[in-house]
């Protein structure tokens, strides 16, 4: 298997109960997602859905953000073509609001802070766990919104698919895992379609990965966690020339290189058990015009962790002590160098988290103090959390109430080329403070649960227009208001035969009571897993569905608002093996041709066709 970095949880998490007792193969006893220490799914307080290999067998998706179409509260914002910048909302909250993890590690753009999900094409997923709600006291100034945390899989042996389709669509993978160490390389193409939707060139992508992970006892009781991940990618776009708010069909695009390091060492010295973290993320963008070079940026990210904890029968003491390094360069060539800029910020943090789980009653407290080096001012978060299982009745009931707190990323301080954008280093640091209330109800067969959310944003950052056709970042006076419900189901029709739904229904509304822009009043999934004979044909069918959205239209002048059609996405799967070790694979994506459109002028692709094989 793959060794994961850190297999590490918190306890402000919780496996929904709609996605952990399929059945007794399926149930998940801990939720890994990167935090202070593991938790029990039934013994947390918060919202957490765990994606696990089968069900992402389902879509089987070449991008991890449709697969978190499954996911409630999840929205996936695509301009264009798959590779194209790819944005992840959760509960309304903006795309850098979203903390990402790969096997522990932050992949998010140090320069902007968020994942642009259009750089992850093919990256190798095995599980996927998702935390919704503020998570600041446990994970930073990130994680005001969620958390999400990908795992490379976990198949021993050797391992491998190639697939090809429509839109002149490839992919494959190879890897290898077993005795404490695994490798895997993948890659991905497509030509794309036209952004633009004007009939011009279409817009592809590439995208190319390699990683290693490796785990090893180095002396009894501790134990030594690396992983390495280089990724490639290479995605053009459409852009707005003759700035009159539409897409023009043009010759542009990005080259990313991004480099992942990640070590970690856990073990015990008496009652006290140590996890110590190093991790190092290294993001290089290159943009291009007409072939030629416009500009490049660097973001570094640098993290160094000490977590050490106690627990008995009964709790559980975690401390942790966190320092961070962001660093920033950008370099002009088209104009240049007028432009360019260099910036560097430092923080340390500290936290604790306390637990006690006594019979049917859980309880959760966590709190984190981040001494921002005088960059920003200094932020205390924190978050508490209760849970309680009612009799024999397999009905659980859960609440938590938090803050959370995002930090300027350099380009709203700083501004980005070639300089329509200006920076605002006055910026305050985003605030929000929610709270949650959920229910877990558990049958023989089939399993939901409803959580009802809230959420206020304080400081919120948006843009700004100026008259003179620049944009700045400035913050809010008033509070963004966030509320809703989410829905979860898993019934285990047959032994053979799994159904999976989620539905969300959301209001997003910034200080003036106006929606918030690209974030759909509801989204829903359902999907189908059938293993048709043991060891022979599985199929699965999903439909995604997205709401109605707001955008601005700004080929007008004032900009006028305008609304974005909902779409439902398609798809099907099938798998038949031909040997023991060798299987075919059919899939197909969109199927009922819709044009979905998440960003106004953004044309997404319409119904593809792939076949492949897989090797186990």
């Amino acid at each position: 298997m793959f060794p994961r970095l850190f297999t590490l949880g918190a306890s402000a998490l919780v496996l929904s109960s709609s996605f952990a007792i399929a059945d007794d193969t399926r149930t998940l006893d801990t939720v890994e997602i990167s935090g202070l220490r593991p938790v029990e799914a039934d013994r947390a307080t918060a919202s957490v859905t765990v994606l696990t290999e089968e069900d992402l067998a389902v879509r089987f998706a070449p991008n991890p953000a449709d697969q978190l179409r499954a996911v409630p509260g999840v929205a996936v914002s695509r301009s264009g073509s798959l590779g194209g910048l790819t944005q992840i909302r959760m509960r309304g909250a903006e795309a850098n609001h979203t903390l990402v993890l790969f096997n522990g590690i932050d992949v998010s753009d140090p320069v902007n802070g968020e994942a642009d999900f259009g750089l992850l094409t093919a990256l190798p997923a095995g599980r996927i766990e998702v935390l919704r709600g503020a998570a600041s006291s446990i994970h930073g100034s990130d994680a005001i919104g969620g958390v999400i945390a990908i795992a490379p899989p976990q198949t021993p042996g050797l391992t491998g698919q190639a697939e090809g389709g429509s839109f002149g669509t490839a992919r494959a993978s190879l890897g290898w895992s077993g005795a404490g160490f695994g490798a895997a390389v993948t890659g991905f193409r497509t030509d794309g379609v036209d952004t633009s939707g004007s009939g011009g060139g279409k817009d592809g992508s590439e995208a190319f990965s390699g990683l290693l992970t490796g785990a090893f006892a180095i002396a009894p009781d501790w134990t030594l966690s690396v992983t390495g991940l280089a990724r490639r990618t290479e995605s053009q776009f459409d852009s707005d020339t003759d700035f009159d708010g539409l897409l023009n069909d043009v010759d542009r695009s990005t080259e990313a290189d991004q480099y992942l390091i990640g070590a970690g060492l856990n073990g015990r010295t008496g009652r006290v058990d140590h996890l110590l973290r190093a991790s190092y993320n290294e993001l290089v963008r290159e943009n291009f015009a007409d072939g030629a070079k416009t500009d490049e940026s660097t973001g570094a990210r640098t993290k160094l962790s000490w977590s050490p904890g106690v627990s008995g029968e009964t709790y559980g003491l975690t401390g942790l002590v966190e320092f961070r390094r962001e660093t920033y360069d950008r370099t002009d060539v088209q104009y240049g160098g007028l432009t360019n800029a260099s910036e560097a910020f430092e923080a340390l943090s500290a936290a604790a988290e306390y637990r006690v789980s006594a019979g049917p009653l859980d309880l959760s407290a966590s709190v984190r103090h981040d001494d921002n080096r005088s960059r920003f001012k200094d932020a205390t978060t924190w978050r508490l959390g209760a849970g309680y299982a009612i009799g024999d009745t397999q009905a659980r009931i859960r609440g938590s109430v938090g803050t959370g707190v995002k930090n300027p990323t350099f380009v709203e301080l700083f501004g980005f080329f070639p300089g329509s954008f200006i920076g605002n280093p006055d910026l305050k640091p985003e605030e929000a403070l929610s709270w949650e209330i959920g229910w877990e109800q558990t049958f023989e067969r089939f399993s939901f649960s409803v959580t009802y959310f809230e959420s206020n944003l304080k400081n919120e950052i948006f843009t700004a227009f100026n008259p003179d056709f620049t944009s700045t970042a400035r913050n809010r006076a008033g509070k963004s208001e966030r509320s809703g419900f989410e829905f979860a189901a898993r019934w285990p029709v047959l032994d053979t035969l799994t159904l999976l739904g989620q539905a969300t229904l959301l209001s997003s509304k910034d200080e003036t009571g106006a929606d918030e822009i690209r974030v759909p009043e509801s989204t829903a999934s359902i999907s189908l897993d059938w293993q048709v004979r043991p060891d022979g044909l599985r199929i699965g069918a999903a439909l995604d569905y997205t709401g109605d959205q707001g955008d601005f239209d700004f080929g007008s002048f004032p900009s006028r608002r305008v609304t974005l059609d909902a779409y439902t996405l398609a798809s099907l799967t099938a798998e038949y093996p031909l040997t023991e070790r060798i299987s075919v694979t059919l899939r197909g994506e969109n199927v009922f041709d819709e044009t979905p459109v998440d960003v106004f002028g953004y044309r997404g692709p319409g119904a593809g066709a792939y076949i492949g094989l897989k090797l186990r």
